[in-house]
């Protein structure tokens, strides 16, 4: 059984082709009315499943040429629609001679029971006449205009909607944007894998390197990068087309010539077959500065260290001979002398004991410093890549 589907649209022609050859009908796909109509001169065609909404000739004008035309009008004529869903279109079609209106989505086991109770209706001649064309050639310009008219200001409302939540998602958006406490450059990557020109950036970038909007717009990401992270230019790149996503230590250069470390993450897309870089960067400074102070508050407290126990050992030896001393001598002043030295002796074992405890903070201060993905390094990629770990 050849049956003959109109739709315009490659996905429902696609879905409405596998169902029904998966239930042994032979499909012929046409993309609007005129095409419908060369494809019924050309076959022989069993049953029509018709859109409604179609370029050139739609489906109401398509049902009315079929159905007035002697060679083709005993052809079930069946409307599939989405757009045409009211009663008053269900009522416009039947007056055209439609045989069934399903509206989409419609469940594939119902459609095809459908498809197969108007077949069996026509083999059995239930339907002795072919549906006649209820409207003259006026009524049926004047409700076709009314219907093709709705349908026109229901799509006119749907597109006003659309564009209504797409301003407030653009808006949404770019008060994000606009406001985030990071950083955003979104720039090019060239055709040479190069980080390419900067092709927008929200107000926190300007205020971090010191230059307007207009001023960034254009220039290329080498003019605001520092020579130290250019040079790594290669290996970002390289990681970052295999990854799509990367997050490293950078440093940026602001107008007045300031260096200023940032932390990069940055994320790969693709658009129209060109690739772009969104970069989302935190200025760690102060950081930076921290990392600083707690690596030079370790080197002091080593220092500490080592000089409490360089006093240790330089007062116990003294003491060590005085004692000795005292003990071989009969000197009326033993007494005050060893209490002394006792005391002196007390005093260096709890600066023994500071100086473990003082250890211990070392300790501490060392594994947040070693630990730290931020450390000061001669090189400007400082990156523990977590998904490789």
């Amino acid at each position: 059984m050849n049956v003959l589907i109109i739709d315009d649209q490659v996905t429902n022609r696609y879905l409405l082709e596998k169902l029904l050859e998966g239930h042994g009908y032979t499909v012929i796909s046409a993309v609007d009315g005129i095409d419908a109509l060369d494809k019924l001169r050309e076959n022989d065609i069993n049953l029509i499943v018709s859109d409604i909404l179609l370029p050139r000739m739609d489906g109401f004008q398509l049902c009315r040429e079929v159905k007035s035309n002697p060679d083709f009008n005993k052809i079930p004529f069946i409307f599939y629609t989405a757009a045409y869903t009211e009663q008053k279109d269900r009522n416009f079609a039947e007056s055209l001679g439609a045989d069934r209106f399903i509206v989409k989505p419609t469940d594939p086991t119902d459609f095809i029971d459908i498809i197969r109770n108007l077949v069996d209706e026509y083999h059995k001649e239930t339907i002795s006449e072919p549906k006649k064309i209820v409207l003259q050639e006026n009524e049926y310009l004047s409700e076709h205009n009314k219907r093709l008219i709705h349908q026109i200001e229901k799509k006119l409302t749907e597109l006003e909607n659309m564009n209504k939540a797409l301003l407030i998602s653009e808006k949404r958006y770019k008060n994000l944007f606009e406001y985030a406490n990071d950083a955003i450059i979104l720039h090019e990557i060239t055709n040479t894998g190069e980080f390419g020109k900067i092709l927008e950036a929200n107000g926190v970038t300007s205020t971090l390197l010191g230059y307007s909007h207009d001023e960034l717009l254009g220039k290329y990401l080498s003019e605001i990068d520092t020579a130290k992270q250019s040079a790594h230019y290669q290996e970002f790149i390289s990681r970052l087309l295999e990854k799509k996503h990367l997050m490293f230590d950078g440093e940026y250069v602001s107008k007045d010539g300031r260096v200023i470390p940032v932390e990069i993450s940055a994320h790969l897309f693709e658009e129209n077959g060109s690739r772009f870089c969104l970069a989302i960067c935190r200025d760690i400074t102060f950081r930076k500065q921290a990392i600083e102070e707690l690596k030079m508050a370790i080197e002091q407290i080593d220092e500490n260290l080592h000089q409490i126990s360089t006093i240790g050992d330089q007062i116990r030896n003294p003491l060590s001979i005085i004692l000795s001393s005292c003990e071989e001598s009969d000197s009326f002043n033993y007494t005050q002398i060893t209490d002394s030295v006792k005391r002196i002796d007390d005093f260096i074992r709890r600066l023994d004991i500071s100086s473990v405890e003082s250890e211990k903070v070392r300790n501490v201060l060392c594994g947040l410093y070693g630990s730290s993905m931020y450390k000061i390094e001669e090189t400007n990629i400082t990156q523990s890549d977590t998904n490789d770990r």
